[in-house]
C-alpha cells in the first residue's frame, strides 16, 4: 500500500510515540488522515498490517497502568473509535471496527454505594465486524465471524457466527462463513 506523504508522516509519528512508550507496533502499521490520541501508562501490542483511520475524528486509546491492549493482524479501526482499557482489551485478527465505536473494559464509576468499579476484559474474536457506533461494555466476549449492527449496545457475550443488534443487543440471525473467511 502506497501512503500519501502526510499519512506516511502521521504513521511514522505514531510509531515513534508508541515505541517511546515501550509499546510494540507491528510491521506495516498505518495511520490515515490525522493523529490518534494515546493516553495512559499501560501496554499496547499491535500486530502487522493494522490500519487506524482518523478521518474526521481521531482514534482514541486510553490504556491504564498495568493494562494491556492487543490488536490482531490486519484489523481496521475507523474514525472516532474509542478504546478504554484498564485491564485487558483484545481485538482479534481481521476485525472491522466501524466509526464511533466504543470498547470499554471498565464502567469508570461504582453503580451502588459501597460497590467497586467494574473492570472486566473485552475480547473480540477473529473477523468480527462492529457497525457504526457500537458500544461494547466490560466483560463482553464476541466470537469469531460475529457481526454487531450499527448503534447496538452489547453487554452480554455474542457467540461466534451470529448477527446481533439493538439496545440491548440481541440475536438476529446466524452468519454463514467458513473458518478461513475474511471480510474485505
Amino acid at each position: 500500500m502506497r501512503l500519501q506523504p502526510l499519512n506516511r508522516l502521521r504513521t511514522l509519528l505514531t510509531i515513534l510515540r508508541l515505541r517511546l512508550r515501550g509499546d510494540t507496533p507491528g510491521a506495516r502499521f498505518f495511520v490515515h488522515s490525522g493523529l490518534p490520541r494515546i493516553a495512559g501508562r499501560g501496554r499496547i501490542r499491535i500486530a502487522e498490517r493494522v490500519n487506524w483511520s482518523c478521518h474526521g475524528a481521531p482514534v482514541a486509546v486510553e490504556v491504564g497502568p498495568g493494562a494491556l491492549l492487543e490488536i490482531g493482524a490486519r484489523s481496521f479501526l475507523n474514525a472516532g473509535v474509542e478504546i478504554v482499557c484498564h485491564h485487558l482489551v483484545r481485538i482479534g485478527e481481521h476485525c472491522r471496527i466501524g466509526p464511533r465505536c466504543v470498547l470499554a473494559d471498565t464502567n469508570h464509576h461504582p453503580v451502588h454505594e459501597g460497590q467497586g468499579v467494574r473492570v472486566a476484559p473485552v475480547t473480540l474474536g477473529r473477523n468480527v465486524w462492529l457497525g457504526r457506533g457500537v458500544t461494547v461494555l466490560p466483560g463482553v466476549s464476541i466470537g469469531d465471524h460475529a457481526v454487531v449492527a450499527a448503534g447496538s449496545v452489547v453487554f452480554t457475550d455474542v457467540p461466534a457466527r451470529e448477527v446481533w443488534r439493538g439496545n440491548p443487543a440481541a440475536f438476529v440471525k446466524c452468519v454463514h462463513a467458513r473458518d478461513g473467511f475474511v471480510r474485505p
